[in-house]
């Protein structure tokens, strides 16, 4: 098992991937305290509500990641196409298991990147507070449900970018149709913001979507098999 993921992680660039999640880590903490700071010396009282610092770096961090893994699960298809013969009889459970394990490696990742930022600022601003508002446990479960929807989204995002980018053969294509999608769900999660029948609902559609393109990418290597 150790052997196939450091295989993984050398044949598909996913250093490259942990990289830039170290990366966004800091970034993200770095602009939740930019935002704080601003917050206070322009008096936004918009912004000096804890729920609306974490979801507006949270829509950041969605945007940044969305991009991220549309490219990385490109990187997984050609890197599987590449390797098999499209009558191989290992294409498919090759293709489905390195999406499997791209869906779970990135969705860790994304968990590791995002929540070392959010326990950081937290706990100093239970020391030296920047923001006039009360960190309580409902904040804190909240924010914890926006990440874990959010990290649903991405992988939606990423998986039908990566089948439109195909569908195009366009790597730019791949990262508009990401962006366009990113800034669409985060409208419609301001929007449905605290309410939580929609936001399951949201999950539902976004999970649903990352099981139609594995089927969708299913059926098209079955006909291309059966050319």
């Amino acid at each position: 098992m150790l052997h196939f993921i450091k295989l993984e992680l050398r044949k598909n660039h996913m250093r490259n991937y942990i990289q830039a999640s170290i990366i966004a880590s800091i970034v993200l903490l770095v602009f939740i305290y930019f935002v704080a700071f601003v917050a206070q010396v322009e008096q936004e009282m918009g912004f000096q509500q804890y729920q609306n610092i974490y979801l507006l770096t949270s829509i950041v961090w969605m945007i940044f990641f969305s991009i991220v893994t549309a490219w990385m699960y490109c990187r997984v298809v050609v890197t599987t196409l590449e390797e098999h013969e499209p009558r191989s009889s290992k294409l498919k459970g090759s293709l489905f298991s390195r999406m499997v394990w791209m869906l779970c490696f990135s969705t860790i990742a994304m968990l590791c990147s995002i929540i070392p930022s959010f326990v950081v600022f937290s706990v100093t601003e239970t020391f030296f507070p920047i923001v006039h508002d009360r960190l309580t446990a409902d904040v804190m479960f909240t924010v914890i449900k926006t990440y874990l929807v959010f990290t649903c989204c991405v992988n939606g995002i990423g998986m039908i970018a990566m089948r439109v980018g195909f569908m195009k053969k366009s790597t730019f294509m791949t990262i508009l149709t990401a962006v366009v999608l990113c800034a669409v769900l985060g409208n419609v999660f301001i929007s449905a913001f605290g309410n939580d029948q929609m936001i399951v609902i949201l999950s539902g559609v976004m999970i649903a979507a990352v099981l139609i393109v594995i089927l969708e990418l299913w059926g098209t290597v079955t006909r291309l098999q059966a050319r």
